[in-house]
């Protein structure tokens, strides 16, 4: 009887072992990843409308993240209107646009 038994639990246990094994490896639904992509998509509208740091951003807002990379730092020497930078200030251009931020924290400082 305790053969039988033990028979029993281990031929269960191999089954649920193997339908473990069998089951999709992938968390997320093919469904619930399209879903999350349509959600990311912006409207036509917002898309066409260009960055304008004089509109869309004051003094003392912080620079986003995205404009804090060294691609869109400029050197005030290559710029004449440019005024040297204090310590700790550097400046970005961003669509046409020039903009003084301080590294530390990454507010806003002038605009041009």
């Amino acid at each position: 009887m305790n053969k039988w038994i033990s028979t029993m639990v281990l031929s269960m246990s191999g089954l649920l072992a193997t339908s473990a094994m069998a089951a999709p490896q992938d968390p997320h639904s093919k469904h619930y990843v399209h879903q999350n992509q349509a959600e990311l998509h912006q409207p036509k509208h917002e898309m066409d409308k260009k960055l304008d740091p004089s509109r869309d951003w004051r003094i003392g807002h912080t620079l986003p993240r995205q404009y804090q990379s060294s691609r869109y730092q400029v050197d005030y020497r290559s710029h004449k209107h440019l005024a040297q930078p204090k310590r700790g200030q550097q400046w970005y251009q961003l669509n046409g646009h020039y903009v003084l931020v301080s590294q530390h924290d990454h507010k806003i400082l002038k605009m041009l």
